[in-house]
């Protein structure tokens, strides 16, 4: 069954974070899909083995090494994407980053890493992106919240925070460009089985039971399971949906 309002054949897509994770997740999502990806992140090697997975999906990556924290580093991302493919059509603004402590212990320089990355980051890039999306009159905006934009655990209060900025920033930001034609979302996951959160459930199995009991589905999510809400909001089929975070938490939000 052809579906052709969910199809990105050719369109360009920019993922920060894309070299691995969520963002790799991501970037192959869009590219199956039909995109064209350029792929943006601190980390040459990693953005390089996405970049081959993309190619080996016949579709074209392009490796930008930036800082999404650095202004200057975005937009000459930004720029060499536009100069390789012309335009830019989807942004998967993906990146972010968590310190778990409890809050008493959270240094300054926790703060800043949490704050930094993932609420500047995400406006970093959005005003970057959205520069170019304004003179084309058309784009997709997906950023990347959290299940904890709305539900707290113990030692992420500041991430959660962030990832509730993210999600109010989605709003506004939708607003603002509905008038140029571009759609602004955000997805939510909850636990995904990342190499972090791996690393974090082995370390202790108490923990993990309790974690599992919480979610309705019983299970861990799987990096690749963010791809159909991802290209959802990315195609035709969503382009009367604009400002509203879609969880992909396993029933976790539910309870």
């Amino acid at each position: 069954m052809s579906l052709p309002e969910f199809s990105l054949t050719d369109k360009i897509a920019f993922v920060t974070g894309a070299g691995r994770g969520l963002g790799r997740a991501g970037a192959l999502a869009l590219a199956r899909a039909g995109a064209h990806v350029a792929l943006v992140s601190r980390t040459r090697s990693q953005l390089e083995e996405t970049a081959s997975m993309v190619e080996r999906l016949g579709r074209k990556a392009l490796v930008a090494v930036a800082d999404i924290r650095k202004t200057e580093e975005i937009e000459a991302a930004v720029r060499t994407t536009v100069e390789a493919f012309g335009r830019i059509d989807i942004l998967f603004n993906n990146a972010g980053t968590n310190v778990r402590k409890p809050v008493v212990e959270v240094t300054d320089e926790d703060w800043h890493t949490i704050i930094d990355t993932n609420v500047k980051g995400i406006f970093l890039v959005a005003r970057a992106v959205a520069r170019q999306m304004i003179a084309q009159k058309s784009g997709r905006i997906i950023n990347m919240s959290s299940m904890s934009a709305v539900s707290a655990e113990r030692d992420k209060v500041v991430y959660a925070s962030s990832k509730g900025a993210v999600s109010q920033f989605t709003k506004g930001l939708a607003l603002e460009l509905a008038p140029y034609g571009i759609t602004v979302n955000a997805i939510a996951p909850g636990y995904m089985m990342t190499p972090l959160v791996k690393g974090y459930l082995e370390a202790d199995a108490e923990r993990t039971k309790r974690i599992l009991q919480r979610i309705a589905l019983g299970r861990i999510g799987q990096p690749e399971e963010i791809g159909g809400a991802l290209v959802f909001l990315a195609s035709d089929a969503s382009r009367y949906i604009t400002g509203a975070t879609i969880a992909i938490d396993g029933g976790w939000t539910a309870s």
